[in-house]
């Protein structure tokens, strides 16, 4: 791929570019099978089989962004999973670099809106020892800068939609989120989760309102009161009673 060996980033990337590939997180785990070091990326004008959250498709025109990062912390499967929140956080400060007018917020567990509707999201694969202990963890990002699907889940949109004055290229996007990224890891690794998720929840979208996090077989409804130490969204539900989700699709009563 022409321009990705010229693009400034921190020491701790090794970027590999690709005009297309099925998946940029199944590049990145063949290449930690054989031993790539932390901060591998893969970064793809195209991909032809791209997936999302739950095994959905990740639609991928080319115009879009589409990475992966591999990340080696040693820490548990559990603590490897908050690296969504430091992505989040990463990818927000990128978006105010371009389009600084915008209404931005962080949707959980991992996507960033504007305007209320998607614009990123984070699709984490991790790999752990006999142990518990994190082999290496496949942080997969995919970025609406050009183009959004009409038909997704959850309301879409694209950065040309809201602000088509200033549309960086993928490469440029791809340099600015690397930088931003870069500080946040680095924080994280040495102060933990609760720093982060501070910052999170300051961006926190829905926070102290009804929301609706469907499940596999039901759907709760309820306020949305934090995030815990872990990550885990802490819903007060309609019953009185509170619950810890993990994993779960979260809608707004205003979406």
């Amino acid at each position: 791929m022409k321009g990705s060996s010229s693009l400034t980033t921190p020491a701790f990337f090794n970027l590999h570019g690709k005009d297309e590939v099925g998946s940029t997180n199944d590049e990145v785990r063949l290449l930690a099978e054989q031993g790539a070091q932390d901060g591998t990326v893969v970064w793809a004008l195209r991909q032809s089989a791209g997936r999302g959250r739950q095994g959905r498709t990740w639609v991928s025109p080319e115009g879009n962004l589409y990475f992966s990062i591999l990340l080696r912390p040693t820490v548990s499967i559990a603590e490897a999973a908050n690296l969504s929140f430091v992505a989040s956080l990463a990818l927000a400060d990128t978006f105010r670099q371009f389009a600084p007018e915008i209404k931005l917020s962080l949707k959980w567990p991992n996507d960033v809106l504007i305007d209320s509707k998607k614009i990123s999201g984070v699709l984490l694969e991790s790999k752990a020892n006999s142990s518990g202990i994190l082999e290496y963890l496949i942080m997969g990002i995919g970025v609406n800068l050009k183009h959004y699907p009409d038909d997704a889940r959850y309301p879409a949109t694209s950065l040309f939609e809201k602000n088509k004055e200033n549309i960086p290229s993928p490469s440029i996007m791809l340099e600015a989120f690397l930088n931003s990224f870069d500080p946040w890891y680095k924080l994280w690794n040495k102060d933990g989760f609760s720093s982060v998720r501070t910052a999170w929840l300051d961006q926190a979208h829905g926070l102290g309102e009804k929301i609706y996090v469907r499940l596999p077989g039901e759907t709760l409804s309820g306020r949305f009161i934090t995030i815990d130490r872990d990550g885990a969204l802490d819903l007060d539900l309609d019953n009185g009673k509170q619950r810890l989700i993990t994993a779960g699709d979260v809608f707004f009563a205003t979406s």
